[in-house]
């Protein structure tokens, strides 16, 4: 009885993320087949980029800020933790570079030092809220690009014509990891990440790696005000947006390709559940992914201990049964990641990203490693859910009820 309960909430789990996959297919293939083209003039458009400590990806990164092709004026401002930061040399060093060199594109670049640390709020949450009181007068469109996201050439462009769309006020990509040497720990991520993918998609929750958003919103939607209790910038966003009428999109065209294969497990970990808290601090849809992540992992251990006990018993009609509906889920998952690689794969097209083609031996791997996915899922959606305390680039920051609050640094 309790081995054919189980077997069918495994199936029928599998079934509920086919809808989930299939709806995030449909969402991207409408949306690319709409992609909006940026009306002329462009508007004039503020790349802000924050900075502590060193990125080894930082160089590319504004080599490929400098090289876009963006239509109209634009300007670049990088705000740094602090001058003694060891990332203020080296982008100030790039950034001269690439200038004299005649590569950079932007009309000014400029370098400025967070200049107050808050007792309340990420440091990254304070150094927006003060780029944004130092925008250009001209500026109508505001971009947010992290240090490891290496753009492709029509990224700004794509950002300004989604935003352009009428009742958008903000749009975001969303990161695609595809570790160059397939590492365990490399494929772990990329695992979780596609799940996380669907999900964001779903429920609309922005990533702000590469995310535009209206200048003229910033202030009356309140999400400046908001930021200076948040941990971070992006999740809380569609809140602020909603409430004066506009909405968040995700643009599929703006899925960026990360290679980094550079991660061990247990700060993955860490990570994960990091990325899992920003929901559960600042998007409504929180129970809902904490769901997700916690019965990922809990169903599959609930399986295979019943599978254990029925073996140790000499139950083997239920043995089998359990067993194959274990290898029916997770051959099922797998199948159901390499459809969302393939929908990533052509949504990476119109900016000229390219992902190799799968094989069986791909499949393999992903076999190899997603059972260890659904355990660090699970372990880190629990994590999220019961942080008093979470460090972030070496700060440490104690969760609040109405906000976050700086320890140490």
């Amino acid at each position: 009885m309790i081995a054919a309960l189980l077997a069918g909430v495994l199936l029928a789990t599998l079934g509920l993320q086919l809808l989930l996959t299939f709806a995030f297919a449909l969402v991207v293939r409408r949306r690319m087949r709409r992609r909006p083209v940026l009306a002329q003039p462009a508007p004039a458009a503020e790349v802000v980029l924050c900075l502590r400590g060193v990125d080894l990806s930082l160089p590319a990164a504004l080599a490929a800020l400098a090289g876009q092709t963006y239509p109209g004026p634009w300007r670049l401002l990088v705000v740094v933790d602090s001058r003694q930061d060891p990332a203020w040399p080296l982008a100030e060093q790039t950034i001269a570079r690439l200038e004299a060199a005649g590569q950079a594109r932007w009309q000014v670049a400029r370098l400025t030092p967070l200049a107050a640390r808050p007792a309340q709020g990420s440091l990254k949450s304070a150094s927006l809220r003060q780029a944004f009181g130092e925008l250009d007068a001209a500026t109508e469109l505001v971009a947010l690009v992290d240090a490891d996201a290496v753009v492709a050439p029509g990224w700004l462009t794509a950002l300004a014509a989604g935003c352009a769309q009428g009742g958008v006020g903000a749009v975001s990509g969303n990161r695609w990891y595809a570790p160059a040497a397939g590492s365990g720990p490399g494929l772990v991520r990329a695992i979780w990440n596609g799940g996380a993918l669907v999900l964001m998609t779903l429920l609309g929750i922005p990533w702000g790696g590469s995310l535009a958003v209206r200048r003229s919103l910033i202030e009356p939607s309140g999400w400046r005000a908001v930021l200076a209790t948040s941990l971070c910038e992006d999740t809380a966003l569609p809140a602020p947006l909603a409430r004066c009428g506009w909405r968040y999109e995700f643009r599929p065209e703006l899925i960026a390709l990360d290679r980094d294969d550079g991660i061990a497990l247990r700060p993955l970990r860490r990570w994960i559940s990091r990325q899992l808290l920003t929901a559960r601090l600042h998007h409504p849809a929180w129970p809902l992914v904490a769901l997700h992540g916690l019965a990922s992992a809990l169903l599959v251990l609930l399986a295979l201990v019943a599978l254990l006990v029925a073996l140790l018993l000499g139950r083997l009609t239920d043995a089998g049964l359990l067993l194959a509906a274990l290898l029916a889920y997770e051959l099922g998952c797998v199948a159901l990641l390499l459809l969302i690689e393939a929908v990533v794969a052509r949504a990476l097209e119109p900016l000229g990203g390219c992902l190799p083609r799968p094989d069986l031996a791909h499949a393999w791997r992903l076999l190899r490693w997603l059972p260890l996915t659904q355990w660090v899922y699970g372990l880190a959606t629990l994590r999220a859910s019961l942080a008093r305390r979470v460090e972030w680039r070496g700060v440490h920051y104690r969760l609040r009820r109405r906000g976050v609050e700086v320890l140490e640094r």
